[in-house]
């Protein structure tokens, strides 16, 4: 079950074109679908479901042609897997994006980070149940990133170029950690 799942690079590249179109009408883009797949694997929802499909399309399918939604949503489950491959045998999860924040402009990190939000806010509760001021924290970089929640003391660290580049540069070691939080066993 925990094999490497390794996704075809034609597999990607086929969903960053569709992700990323104009036909890609109520989901994410190809950065903010990876954000919302790590959020999902990494919380405690565990995996990608009929719920989690749902939430990534609003409630749509994702085009009108049914064999080709099939096909999408087996590349998600693929995707979603190697995620979770990866961080299950400890390797570091690489960002299909740069880690580089411009507070001037949205770029692709913002993206990334938004889709990872929509996967918290996705399961909320359950995300904070347990250990809430460590998640908190370890999350902070992707609630200030995505700037989807309006805070003023968001705001003022949205506005400090260094430590929003110090959060960036800190995220993949906070997915890692927030995966073991989660999928560690407490007496390991």
């Amino acid at each position: 079950m925990h094999e490497i799942h390794a996704i075809a690079n034609d597999t990607l590249n086929a969903l960053e074109t569709f992700l990323d179109s104009e036909a890609n009408e109520n989901g994410l883009d190809f950065h903010g679908t990876h954000g919302f797949l790590t959020a999902i694997t990494i919380g405690p929802r565990g995996g990608l479901d009929e719920t989690a499909l749902s939430a990534l399309f609003e409630d749509q399918a994702p085009t009108k042609d049914a064999a080709f939604s099939a096909q999408l949503l087996e590349q998600l489950h693929a995707w979603q897997k190697s995620i979770h491959a990866a961080l299950y045998h400890g390797v570091r999860l690489t960002l299909p994006c740069e880690l580089i924040v411009d507070h001037e402009d949205s770029n692709e990190l913002n993206d990334w980070c938004v889709g990872f939000m929509e996967g918290i806010f996705l399961d909320e509760d359950a995300w904070y149940a347990e250990h809430e001021e460590d998640i908190a924290d370890m999350t902070l970089p992707m609630v200030v990133l995505s700037e989807l929640i309006e805070d003023e003391d968001l705001a003022q660290i949205r506005h400090d170029q260094r430590i929003i580049n110090e959060m960036a540069k800190q995220i993949p070691e906070l997915i890692t950690s927030l995966y073991l939080l989660f999928h560690a066993p407490a007496n390991a």
